[in-house]
Parts: C-alpha cells; sequence; structure tokens
C-alpha cells in the first residue's frame, strides 16, 4: 500500500481508521502498512487518544429551571421597551482596533471638507471665439474647392472609375 501521507488522504483515512468504518480489506491493509510506517503509526495513536478523550468527555449538566429562567429574560428583553436596548446591548465591538481608526479617518476627512470646501473648478479649455457670417461662407468655399481638386486629381493621375 502506498503512503497515505503521500497522496493527501491521510486525514480522512485515519479518521476512518481510528473509528473502524473501513471496509474490512482495506482496514487489514492499513493495519500492515501501520506497523511498518512510523509516520502512520504516530498518526493513528494520536487519532485514537482524540477518539478516546471524545468518548471520556461528560458535557456540564443542564439546571433543571433552565428553561423557564430562559424563556422569562426573553420575555423580559421583549417587554422592555425599543429605545432601552442600545443601553443593554454589548458595547464591546467599540474597542476593536478597527473602529477607532475608521472613526479617526472619518474625522481627518470631515476636517479636511471643513477647511476646503468643494467649489467647481473654472475650465482651462480656451475659449471660442465668436464666428461671423462671413468666415462661415469663406470656409464653406474652402470646401467646395476642395471637393473640385479631389475630384480633379485622380483625372490627372491614374482613370479610376467613381461610384
Amino acid at each position: 500500500m502506498q503512503c497515505p501521507r503521500l497522496n493527501g488522504r491521510s486525514a480522512e483515512l485515519m479518521m476512518a481508521y481510528t473509528a473502524g468504518t473501513l471496509e474490512p480489506e482495506v482496514q487489514i491493509e492499513l493495519e500492515r502498512h501501520v506497523s511498518g510506517c512510523e509516520g502512520c503509526r504516530e498518526m493513528a495513536a494520536q487519532q485514537k487518544a482524540v477518539w478516546e478523550a471524545l468518548d471520556d468527555w461528560r458535557p456540564a449538566p443542564v439546571s433543571p429551571d433552565f428553561n423557564d429562567r430562559l424563556y422569562r429574560r426573553i420575555a423580559a428583553e421583549e417587554a422592555a421597551g425599543w429605545w432601552r436596548r442600545p443601553f443593554s446591548m454589548d458595547w464591546s465591538w467599540m474597542f476593536r482596533p478597527a473602529v477607532p481608526v475608521a472613526g479617526a479617518c472619518a474625522a481627518l476627512m470631515l476636517a479636511f471638507l471643513l477647511k476646503e470646501p468643494m467649489v467647481p473648478r473654472h475650465s482651462t479649455a480656451p475659449l471660442q471665439h465668436k464666428v461671423t457670417i462671413e468666415q462661415v461662407e469663406r470656409a464653406l468655399d474652402d470646401m467646395d474647392m476642395l471637393k473640385q481638386m479631389s475630384v480633379t486629381a485622380p483625372a490627372e493621375g491614374k482613370a479610376t472609375e467613381r461610384i
């Protein structure tokens, strides 16, 4: 048998081996391998120790009036006004490191915005001059002249057919 630690199946295989849930032929083959492989033998021993510790563990007994106390506490919380709930909450999350850092960042941003309020910037684009009718007429005449030149230019070189 190939060592289960080499192919990454060691944890699941050892758990099944120590729990006794493997098929009989696989169990026998793994027992032979474990007897010759020091690493697998240690892993199997550790897994057996975990199973034994879990078998020996006994949960703490629940008091007989646990349910009654729980339901009374739930009823008292529901009867309390909505405005009392924030005061009875656990505010320990406020002392976690991320909360003060976020608060400091928010305060800095607020101070920056109050110091220099956002003012719309003036555009740096060049101003357009007023166009006169004469300029438009001259531009149209120039465009007509360029069209005529482009129509006559191919005739000088090669004859091309226009569609």
